[in-house]
């Protein structure tokens, strides 16, 4: 790793910081919605409700748009034709803008047809309310499609602040719903509903102003000009590497949402909740870096400097390992502390506890796989090489889906979370293994390997002392407080703090390259 590698890290610093802020409030929003619903057949039906917004959202805006959109975009940048980039602009605008409406007006019309697919076994009063509060936040898609479209110019642009404050934007929104509008309806699940929506127009305002710095208009066009435009052309393949690449892992939250109905009571919610325990890694660190190293990627792809190319993702990869890899150790041995302290609130009680950290356990094994896909889909995307994403994308729905219906039976929401662990796993093996082929077994990314099992070997010695720490360290903080909330938080806080020390103190004896490249990031 070069003294120049740390940049792409450099650039992620001011935008990981936002994204902290906005994972933090999103657990808080989360928390909200345990304390409000619980697990139960509202919660369920939230669940379901908000199901279809938000794997619309990952699919098209940040899928499609984001990954299919930026490297045609920056591409005419690097070569300096703005007055076709500024077309391109207003050829999308007009396209998303169409597509994302008629999907919102359709949608609504059919939103008990498509909550009943997604939730069969809802019962009927669940069922209604599903349908409604689907209604409700269908307009989410219309505006968070078009905030991607300007968060792509931004970023484009190298403006990515506001990809790290319009989801603090969503949060806040979400929050103020709940504790101002739930006294005022029928039942919380409404209001939370009306935050989302609030939360998506507020998304798309907070990104207009800053449209101005790049100095790119977009208008409508007509559909025809839009259509004939040749770089939405260019950017067709872009799109279905996008819809199975990127989009796999949210294709497979449909797929599975409807087994998950069928296992029982609270699977759904509590999935859900298990889910926003994994994003917050994912947000903050792997869609932070994924966001800020396309653009790198692309441009190294254009000017043909391969070698920049190679040390860009070799550094990508580590860092991925550096971060998930103790993420994930830690969890399985705090599963059940971590749900218990960050959702353990109002209705939320402990059979939801236990079935949140059941699916946890089995979900967060795959995030260092998860994360791996995500930057080498961005690798991929950059040399606008669509097949290898497509197919592991493809590969990824099939295991997800085969091993989802064999296995929910047996583990429920755990056989869920399982499934799209091995989904993740199967992705994630055949991307590197084309990256491998890609260098012709390049001595880098063969090392990045044993950097990946030195990183779990580190993670393990680290995680030991919890073991034996764990029941000692509570009971002292409970002979020391009455409020079992300020135990939990205590005792979750010397694990936490415990295992990072060991696994910070280990990487430095043994001189761990990120970790030097992380803490030149820190004194900048």
């Amino acid at each position: 790793m070069t003294q120049k590698s740390p940049s792409i890290f450099k650039k992620s610093s001011d935008l990981a910081i936002l994204t902290i802020i906005s994972r933090v409030l999103g657990l808080v929003r989360e928390s909200v919605t345990a304390a409000f619903l619980g697990t139960g057949a509202l919660a369920d039906a939230f669940a379901v409700a908000f199901t279809i917004p938000n794997v619309v959202r990952r699919l098209f805006a940040d899928g499609v748009i984001s990954s299919a959109f930026i490297p045609r975009f920056k591409g005419l940048l690097a070569e300096n034709k703005r007055g076709e980039a500024a077309e391109f602009l207003s050829a999308l605008f007009t396209i998303v803008s169409l597509v994302s409406f008629v999907f919102v007006a359709v949608a609504f019309v059919f939103s008990g047809g498509i909550t009943a697919i997604l939730a069969p076994t809802l019962e009927e009063n669940a069922a209604a309310e599903a349908a409604l509060l689907a209604k409700i936040m269908f307009p989410y898609v219309f505006f968070i499609s078009l905030a991607a479209l300007t968060q792509s110019v931004l970023n484009s642009s190298g403006i990515f602040r506001p990809s790290g404050a319009s989801p603090i934007v969503f949060n806040i929104a979400f929050i103020t719903a709940a504790f101002l509008i739930a006294p005022l309806t029928e039942n919380p699940a409404r209001a939370l509903a009306v935050g989302v929506f609030a939360g998506g127009f507020l998304q798309l305002a907070i990104q207009l102003p800053f449209m101005a710095k790049t100095l790119f208009r977009f208008t409508f066009t007509s559909l025809k000009k839009a259509f004939a435009n040749p770089n939405i052309a260019k950017s067709g393949k872009m799109v279905l590497a996008a819809l199975f690449g990127t989009g796999a892992y949210q294709l497979n939250v449909l797929l599975t949402t409807n087994m998950a109905n069928r296992a029982g009571e609270g699977v759904v919610s509590s999935l859900r909740f298990s889910a926003r325990i994994e994003e917050l890694v994912i947000g903050v660190f792997v869609v932070t870096l994924s966001t800020v190293i396309l653009p790198e990627l692309v441009e190294n792809a254009k000017s043909r400097n391969f070698a920049k190319l190679t040390e860009n993702l070799d550094s990508a990869l580590k860092f991925v390992a550096f971060v998930s890899i103790p993420a994930v150790v830690f969890t399985l041995v705090n599963s059940t502390e971590m749900v218990r302290l960050l959702f353990g609130f109002g209705k939320f009680d402990e059979k939801s506890v236990g079935l949140t950290a059941f699916a946890l356990d089995f979900r967060i094994a795959g995030l260092f796989f998860l994360a791996l896909s995500r930057i080498l889909n961005s690798f991929f995307y950059a040399l606008e090489k669509t097949k290898l994403p497509v197919f592991a994308g493809l590969v990824s729905i099939a295991v997800n889906f085969i091993t989802a219906y064999f296995l929910v039976d047996t583990l429920a929401g755990g056989g869920i979370a399982l499934a799209s662990s091995l989904a993740s796993l199967a992705a994630a093996v055949i991307l590197f293994a084309a990256v491998l082929k890609f260098f012709k077994g390049g001595s880098n990314f063969g090392k990045a390997v044993l950097y990946f099992a030195k990183i779990s070997i580190i993670s393990i010695v680290s995680v030991l002392p919890l073991f034996f720490l764990k029941s000692p360290v509570s009971a002292f903080f409970t002979s020391l407080f009455t409020s079992a909330k300020i135990c939990e938080l205590c005792s979750f806080s010397v694990s936490a703090a415990v295992f990072g020390l060991l696994f910070i103190t280990i990487s430095a004896v043994l001189k761990d390259e990120t970790l030097a490249v992380v803490k030149g990031i820190f004194r900048k």
